[in-house]
């Protein structure tokens, strides 16, 4: 993409200097709108990664929302619950509620991160967390839990849009995928935390637990800079300046490298959605955000999670319903970390389409045993099969499905439609997944457990077909040379 700069390029290579360039080993390539290829040694990578895991603790948050029902769902439908008896309609509500309120927060959070910065934006999400798990805990009534889950969500969909884009704005070219993939990482991990601490704490326990979370973010996250794209986009460039100095170590011919790209870059005011679309690179990055969110939620992963002991009790399996739920976090966490140490390596693509075909295969052959249970066949020793079958579906999204939409998102997107249009994406990824989450019942009654199995299976197929032929390799380019390519221009020179 070509535009006019606000400040002229050889005042940003007076600011480099050949001499520096030369001694750093920078090769400035023939971009649209500039790029460069960094040095082979990156300063900084510890303090970006912190300041990748500190904004994540909102992912983390957001996973045991996620997780939350799931060990909580027996007491609350029992005589002893705390808030009444609830029906399955109410546990359906439970579930689905959190992503009806991501839906109403991914209107919100973009305007928010844009007009008044990333780290504001990053306290504001805290706060829906707060106000949700307080009424969890505090207030014992079904109805304020309904209104609490709600709220939680408006708060996890902030997380998922400011999560990647101050991520991507903060890392470097080489470790971006890696860090990328820490959202889906610390929202398994919190997935695992509400399983796990739910089944040996008691209720109160587990929510004031959930509760304390947020409040740490807030304390670390304080310590955290602003995002120095967001700084220099605003014309800040002092501040910018100084944000990238400490995420780059103290490193200046660094730091000068990368305000030369900065200066590169237009600079542009308010955003609208038909900016989303005006170029073939932005026509192209909003329809690879889009499928790639599709096939995630409907892939059945948020529905599986949901109802895991419901599942596992179908099945009949002989490993009790609430260590069976453990069992598939931990796969699905583990999967995530592997995902976070390879992305970087084997690339964006591969991942994506191992993890399609095996979601698939899984799905297929669960649902092949529900199907020969409906006929009468005898598969009372065949109970391992929903255990290896979720456990390689979970572990499989978590390794590519799952972590890797984050990591294409923040690499396809144009710095000033990068909010707008995570946050469109986020919105549509949170409808489906309320989607997902509310029909997986009903698929269960109107065509049966193995039917509903196949109708998640096709998706995710088709997820292997669309990344096959449309999602291109980002692994290791620089942001702006994927933005020419994605508008298929051979590019211009810099100077």
């Amino acid at each position: 993409m070509v535009g006019v700069c606000s400040t002229s390029s050889g005042d940003a290579k007076q600011m480099v200097g050949s001499e520096q360039m030369e001694k750093s080993k920078v090769e400035i390539r023939p971009l649209s709108s500039g790029g460069y290829v960094a040095p082979s040694v990156v300063p900084g990578k510890g303090r970006q990664a912190l300041a990748a895991a500190i904004v994540c603790i909102l992912a983390f948050i957001f996973g045991a929302s996620v997780g939350w029902p799931s060990p909580v769902q027996p007491l609350l439908q029992s005589d002893r619950s705390p808030v009444g008896q609830l029906s399955d309609g109410d546990v359906s509500w439970l579930a689905s509620l959190t992503f009806l309120g991501g839906i109403t927060g991914s209107f919100i959070w973009s305007r928010i991160a844009d007009r008044f910065g990333r780290k504001f934006c990053g306290y504001s999400v805290s706060v829906p967390f707060l106000i949700g798990w307080g009424l969890i805990s505090f207030c014992h009534d079904r109805y304020l839990m309904l209104i609490a889950r709600f709220i939680n969500g408006i708060g996890g969909s902030g997380a998922l849009i400011l999560s990647p884009t101050y991520i991507s704005e903060v890392a470097t070219d080489s470790i971006r995928g890696a860090l990328g993939s820490f959202v889906i990482l610390y929202m398994n991990a919190g997935i695992v935390f509400a399983y796990s601490l739910g089944a040996v704490v008691d209720y109160d326990t587990l929510n004031y637990a959930c509760l304390s979370i947020p409040i740490l973010f807030i304390f670390l996250f304080f310590w955290m800079p602003e995002s120095p794209e967001y700084l220099w986009s605003k014309g800040k460039k002092e501040k910018a300046f100084n944000s990238l100095l400490w995420l780059r170590s103290g490193d200046i011919k660094f730091v000068q490298e990368e305000i030369f790209i900065y200066n590169t870059k237009c600079q542009e005011g308010s955003v609208s959605y038909s900016a989303l679309v005006c170029s073939r690179g932005r026509r192209m990055g909003m329809l690879i955000g889009l499928g790639l969110f599709t096939w995630q939620q409907f892939c059945g992963i948020l529905a599986i999670l949901s109802y895991t002991s419901f599942i596992f009790e179908k099945a009949g399996s002989s490993i009790p319903p609430e260590r069976a739920t453990i069992i598939v976090g931990l796969f699905q966490l583990f999967a995530s970390f592997v995902s976070s140490v390879i992305v970087d390596r084997s690339g964006r693509k591969i991942l994506l389409l191992i993890s399609y075909i095996f979601m698939g295969l899984s799905l297929t052959s669960i649902g092949a045993y529900f199907y020969l249970d409906s006929l009468g066949f005898d598969v009372s020793n065949l109970g391992w099969v929903p255990v290896v079958s979720l456990s390689v579906h979970v572990l499989t999204y978590a390794l590519g499905a799952g972590p890797v939409p984050y990591v294409v998102i923040s690499e396809t997107l144009p710095i000033d439609i990068r909010g707008l249009a995570t946050s469109t994406i986020v919105l549509w990824g949170t409808s489906l997944a309320f989607v997902s989450v509310k029909i997986f019942p009903i698929l269960i009654a109107s065509v049966g457990t193995a039917g509903c199995f196949w109708f998640f299976s096709v998706f995710c197929f088709a997820g292997f077909l669309f990344t096959w032929s449309l999602v291109p390799e980002t692994k290791g380019i620089p942001l702006q040379e994927i933005l020419q390519r994605l508008n298929g221009c051979r590019g211009i020179d810099l100077v």
